[in-house]
């Protein structure tokens, strides 16, 4: 449908998918599809020691099985996440973008309900913000795999949106044991961003990267982070050098934060209750 709308508009125009909400151009389906394999080629080459980073447009996580979504027409993440888990075995999904992962938990959804195990999905983002998705009560964890979904409330500060994922991900990780991790990185989460932003400084990049890598070197599992949202060009060259910094050859100097428990005691509630689901 997507290559059939594309090569029906001018080279100089713009349309939109039948599904809505999705702008294309006559040059969408190609580059979409160069997206996506760039997300499957950073899952396959991403190490623990090495990870991969794949900065591609259009982003993915808002398109859902059956339509694009947002600024997304396939969905980079679920593919690469899809070849990964054929390849290697168990998946861990996990999203920080300020907005919620909605397609790529529609993937996983109807993934397990097809009969697949070994998928695994974790996500903060604001809430409410679009899509309007991602409440606390749509998790859901089964011997199969699991969605686990952690609304922030807009003025959740850098400390607890750290201590969200010091929390919750080694948690996960411990009893998932995944053998690639795949990352939506969307830095608009990040203050300052001018469509959306939390009251969150940079130097929560620095502490996912730590966490990341610890936990993917402790179950050797690949590592591969996917662009996703994020429109400060400051932001995104400050979280660029913060990767590359965390994981090149700084990685073993790169601290790791402690499992806190957040300030606010609606979060703190959600993410005591989400990590007893995994003990």
């Amino acid at each position: 449908m997507v290559k059939r709308v594309c090569d029906l508009l001018p080279s100089d125009a713009v349309g939109e998918l039948p599904t809505g909400d999705t702008i294309v151009s006559h040059n969408t389906f190609d580059i979409a599809l160069v997206a996506a394999g760039g997300a499957v080629e950073a899952a396959r080459s991403g190490r623990f020691d090495n990870p991969s980073l794949a900065v591609v447009r259009p982003p993915g996580h808002h398109a859902e099985p059956n339509r694009g979504m947002g600024f997304c027409v396939f969905n980079n993440v679920a593919i690469a996440a899809a070849w990964a888990l054929r390849e290697r075995g168990n998946v861990l999904i996990a999203d920080f973008d300020y907005h919620h992962g909605n397609g790529t938990q529609a993937w996983v959804e109807s993934a397990l309900e097809q009969g697949h195990k070994g998928i695994g999905f974790i996500s903060t983002h604001a809430y409410p913000a679009y899509p309007g998705t991602g409440a606390f009560n749509e998790s859901r964890v089964s011997d199969a795999g699991f969605v686990v979904d952690i609304p922030l409330a807009h003025s959740t500060d850098t400390d607890d949106f750290v201590a969200v994922w010091a929390n919750i991900l080694p948690v996960v990780a411990a009893r998932f044991r995944p053998k690639t991790i795949i990352v939506s990185a969307g830095f608009d989460f990040l203050a300052g961003d001018p469509i959306a932003g939390l009251p969150v400084a940079p130097r929560a990049v620095d502490a996912l990267c730590g966490l990341l890598g610890n936990v993917a070197s402790g179950q050797n599992a690949g590592l591969a982070l996917i662009l996703e949202g994020g429109y400060s060009l400051d932001n995104l060259r400050a979280s660029g050098s913060s990767l590359a910094y965390d994981f090149g050859k700084h990685a073993p100097d790169v601290h790791v934060p402690e499992a806190r428990q957040p300030h606010d005691e609606r979060l703190r509630g959600m993410v005591s209750e989400a990590t007893s689901w995994f003990s």
